[in-house]
């Protein structure tokens, strides 16, 4: 049986564009993420193969949006 997971969030954040144009073309073959910018956030869509896919993905994506702010905070 294989199982399928997603996962979506919908971060707030006043640099989205900066984050969207900086990350948007990341991805990985256990998973597929969808970046999406809409005014000041940011939406993530994550599908897995399996949970272990998935919250990989999760992790590596967050980090991501997370060190993004932090770049953008240290250079304003």
């Amino acid at each position: 049986m294989q199982i399928k997971s997603k996962a979506e969030f919908v971060i707030e954040t006043k640099n989205s564009e900066t984050i969207y144009n900086s990350i948007k073309i990341e991805g990985e073959a256990r998973s597929k993420a969808k970046l999406y910018l809409a005014k000041d956030r940011l939406l993530l869509r994550i599908e897995a193969e399996d949970l272990t896919a998935l919250r990989a993905a999760i992790n590596a994506w967050l980090r991501l949006i997370r060190m993004c702010e932090e770049v953008i905070d240290v250079i304003k």
